[in-house]
């Protein structure tokens, strides 16, 4: 991955006939300290494309001559350039970017940033119901449990998280009260909202920041749907859309609650079957599920209601029509 960075900077790069510049004036005029580098991404993962952008909108330095150096050499199809464009290096490998302005009077500012990529995963586990056999994710809901974990790697794999503090924040409020030592997880219940974001930022011994990331976690909404239930190949995988036609004497059904916070099941939940808007009792143990019988010809709409009595906002309905 080395070689292929530098593949790549050798196509924009030549040496520079001398790295130091004769400066006009005190030492004080290269310090640097009225323009930065900003980078997006901050913290890159190694290989990301990363933007640079010169900050001296406070020395209003639109007239200078820019000069990029990349690792000491210079980068002359960039000259001039307030904002570039590079790949970041490989994992624990350091790159130095320097920009250069020199102005017409003479004088010279550098600004310097040093970036040493790390690879950071965050592993988001919304703690809500999703059947076995669906391929996406369960999402969460307003007042459901996330489980979130930060996997930082250098060059040799998975960090020993002890040797490291994190700091975790949701829309910029602390969820931990401050930075913890070792704490690589988190647990946050989401507010009310179409996304919350999620902040981890993690500091060596030292107290240098070596990665951070954001992240928008979205809610989403209860959502029921409904599943015959075979008695041969058990809980068919293709939900009942508007209606069903009763072949058979008798069919089971199934509701499945998409996104119910995990632990609502089996607490304070209250769940309703309905038959053409009257409430029927179940005869199974399972209160996500109806055995219906073939009765007179025609159609009736089954519904189902359910209800998390500990967080209202968790809560749906749904119908359907069973022509017999």
């Amino acid at each position: 991955m080395r070689f292929v960075v530098f593949l790549f900077l050798l196509i924009l790069i030549t040496p520079p006939n001398s790295v130091s510049a004769q400066v006009g004036g005190s030492i004080g005029d290269i310090t640097g300290g009225n323009v930065s580098i900003t980078l997006d991404p901050q913290y890159p993962n190694p290989g990301d494309r990363v933007t640079a952008t010169i900050d001296d909108y406070a020395l209003n330095g639109g007239g200078a001559n820019i000069t990029w150096f990349f690792d000491g050499l210079s980068a002359p199809t960039v000259a001039n350039s307030r904002t570039i464009n590079f790949i970041a290096p490989e994992v624990s490998i350091p790159m130095k970017i320097l920009a250069r302005l020199r102005f017409n009077d003479g004088r010279v500012l550098e600004a310097t940033h040093t970036i040493q990529p790390l690879y950071l995963d965050l592993i988001v586990e919304p703690q809500t119901y999703a059947p076995i056999f669906y391929q996406g994710r369960a999402l969460p809901t307003k007042g459901s449990l996330v489980y979130i974990n930060a996997l930082l790697q250098d060059k040799n794999g998975t960090v020993n998280s002890s040797d490291f503090t994190y700091f975790w924040t949701m829309n910029n409020k602390s969820v931990y009260g401050g930075a913890r030592t070792g704490n690589s997880w988190a647990q946050v219940e989401v507010p009310h909202g179409q996304n919350n974001v999620i902040t981890i930022s993690i500091q060596n011994k030292t107290g240098v920041v070596v990665a951070r990331k954001v992240v928008a976690i979205p809610t989403d909404k209860l959502d029921v749907q409904f599943y015959e239930v075979s008695s041969l190949f058990g809980l068919r995988q293709k939900a009942i859309i508007n209606d069903l036609i009763m072949t058979s004497d008798g069919l089971s059904i199934k509701a499945i609650p998409y996104n119910l916070d995990l632990r609502a099941i089996g607490g304070d939940l209250f769940t309703q079957w309905t038959i053409n808007d009257r409430a029927t009792l179940t005869e199974t143990f399972d209160p996500f599920e109806i055995n219906l019988e073939r009765g007179a010809q025609g159609k009736a709409v089954i519904g189902f209601k359910i209800r998390n009595l500990t967080e209202l906002l968790q809560s749906d309905e749904g119908f359907f029509e069973v022509t017999s």
